[in-house]
């Protein structure tokens, strides 16, 4: 009897060892799922700001050396200093195309950063780029918005001594590999004053509709010849709200009968109605556009088309 109750309590001391390494996880190194676990689930779009970045969170949630190594031991170099303590976050896991996102919070004791990492869909890391923080030393405040066709923008506003405040906003693609492509720049500072920076803007403007229609000085509709007569690419931006709120759209359009045009994004249910007449354009949004705009504000109003400069012989 002694002998089968020993043999009994061995069994016993086993299974609890088993369990215990099992939950506990010591001794069983990290797999890639469980890494993937710690992140909130997410889908595009996706925003980033800084208000979000300063939200508190539990140092229990914090990422430790064993999720670290599927990342980069360089993923803030340049940003804190070196006898600064940091803290890693798990914010978003997001598949995207041709690579999947991974949004993290670095915290330290001067700001918060916010980084997007770009994994393969095997896991593997590829590179990782800077796009939101607290505020910088020269109080500049990054944000983030990584929009349904996988375009990162990344908006640096900067407050100056006169109230205003400077805006750039970068856009990007990024490749197969992890690198990123510059797109375009947006800049309303101070030495671009009334500038709009106009991607389309050397494309041909054969079509009797093609042009740059215009609503104040940083509010245009802009369009181009498109591969044939039936449509045309069109770049939209606008600022309402005394810069509260904004909007920006490109794409191809398609002319319909009536002097109509119609544009509908392939991956959202966002469309744009374009009515044309004698030297102006009305658009009016026909879906929800809220990916490339302020939720206060839409893709709607007259424009007067503006008089094109003759090329000097």
């Amino acid at each position: 009897m002694k002998r089968f109750l020993l043999l009994l309590l061995a069994i016993g001391v086993l299974a609890a060892c088993k369990s215990k390494k099992k939950s506990g996880g010591g001794d069983e190194p990290m797999t890639f799922e469980d890494f993937q676990a710690l992140f909130t689930p997410g889908t595009l779009p996706y925003k980033l700001s800084a208000d979000t970045l300063q939200l508190k969170t539990a140092d229990s949630l914090s990422l430790d050396t064993a999720a670290m190594r599927f990342l980069t031991d360089t993923l803030t170099k340049g940003d804190f200093s070196k006898s600064e303590r940091v803290g890693y976050f798990p914010l978003q896991w997001i598949p995207g195309n041709p690579v999947n996102y991974v949004v993290v919070k670095a915290v330290g004791r001067s700001q918060s950063v916010g980084y997007i990492c770009f994994l393969d869909k095997k896991g593997k890391y590829l590179n990782r780029i800077r796009v939101a923080n607290t505020g910088s030393p020269d109080g500049t405040l990054m944000s983030l918005q990584l929009d349904s066709k996988n375009v990162i923008k990344i908006s640096s506003e900067k407050r100056l001594s006169d109230s205003r405040s400077a805006l750039k906003e970068d856009f990007y693609m990024v490749n197969a590999d992890g690198s990123v492509t510059l797109i375009m720049t947006n800049s309303n500072g101070p030495t671009n004053a009334g500038q709009i920076f106009n991607p389309i803007d050397t494309l041909p403007r054969k079509n009797k509709f093609s042009g740059d229609y215009t609503s104040g000085d940083m509010n245009i509709v802009s369009i181009r010849d498109g591969e044939d007569g039936k449509s045309f690419q069109f770049f939209i931006t606008f600022t309402k709200d005394n810069g509260n709120c904004k909007g920006e759209l490109s794409g191809k359009g398609h002319y319909l009968a009536g002097n109509r045009g119609e544009y509908k994004d392939k991956e959202s249910s966002c469309g744009i109605a374009f009515q044309f007449s004698a030297g102006r354009v009305n658009i009016r949004e026909i879906g929800g556009c809220g990916a490339y705009r302020g939720i206060k504000c839409f893709f709607e109003g007259g424009f007067t088309k503006k008089a094109e400069k003759k090329k000097k012989k």
